[in-house]
């Protein structure tokens, strides 16, 4: 397992996509879980201007081998 938390065989069969969503979540996950145990100040969201609703198109896109 690396740093993602994925399997040898998931991390080969990723795409690009797949891998920087994965990264992004992992990097949220982290900084999620030093905020809870060190305390820090609540930033403020940067509002994202691009379309992410991860449709089901999107999710094939990325997920599905063809």
């Amino acid at each position: 397992m690396g740093w993602l938390g994925w399997t040898e065989d998931q991390a080969l069969n990723a795409d690009v996509n797949a891998i920087l969503i994965g990264l992004n979540g992992r990097g949220d996950m982290i900084d999620s879980i030093l905020r809870a145990v060190f305390g820090g100040r609540d930033e403020p969201e940067v509002e994202d201007t691009q379309d992410a609703a991860m449709t089901e198109a999107r999710f094939d896109a990325m997920f599905v081998r063809g």
